[in-house]
C-alpha cells in the first residue's frame, strides 16, 4: 500500500513516534510500504514553528530539517502538481483546511492512503484514511 502522511503523522514520525497509532507505525515500518508527504505540509509546519506549536532542537531551518527527515525516513517529498491543485479545488467542501485538501489530493492522484488521525478527512469518498 502506498500512503501519504498527514502532517503531524510526518512530525510524529520524525520527532515523537509514540503518538503514531499502531497501525501507522506497522504501516510506516513495512518497507514495502511507499510513503509520500506533500510540500503543503513544510507550509504547515512553518505555522506550527511560528505559533510555538513545535520546536526544533537542531539549529537547521526548518526546510532543512523537513527535507532531512523526508530523507532519512525514505519518505518522498510530493510538489503540489497542476493536477493535484485541480483536484483539492474539485474535492466536496467537506474540510476547510487547504493544505488538508492538498493533502487528500496528493493521495486520490498517486492512488495512496492518507495516514492521518483527522477525523473530518475519512469522509470524503473514494480516498482511504487510516489510523
Amino acid at each position: 500500500m502506498r500512503y501519504v502522511l498527514d502532517t503531524c503523522t510526518f512530525l510524529w514520525l520524525a520527532c515523537d513516534r509514540p503518538k503514531l497509532s499502531s497501525l501507522a507505525a506497522a504501516a510506516i515500518a513495512d518497507g514495502a510500504n511507499p510513503l509520500h508527504v506533500s510540500v503543503i505540509s513544510l507550509t504547515e509546519a512553518h505555522r506550527l514553528l511560528r505559533r510555538g506549536k513545535i520546536a526544533l532542537q537542531t539549529g537547521l531551518s526548518l526546510d532543512v530539517w523537513f527535507e532531512g527527515a523526508a530523507l532519512q525516513h525514505q519518505v518522498q517529498c510530493e510538489p503540489i502538481t497542476l493536477q493535484i491543485a485541480h483536484v483539492a479545488e474539485m474535492l466536496p467542501p467537506i474540510h476547510n483546511d487547504p493544505a488538508d485538501r492538498f493533502i487528500l489530493a496528493t493521495a486520490r492522484v498517486l492512488g495512496a492512503a492518507v495516514l492521518s488521525p483527522d477525523t473530518i478527512m475519512p469522509r470524503y469518498p473514494g480516498i482511504s484514511v487510516e489510523w
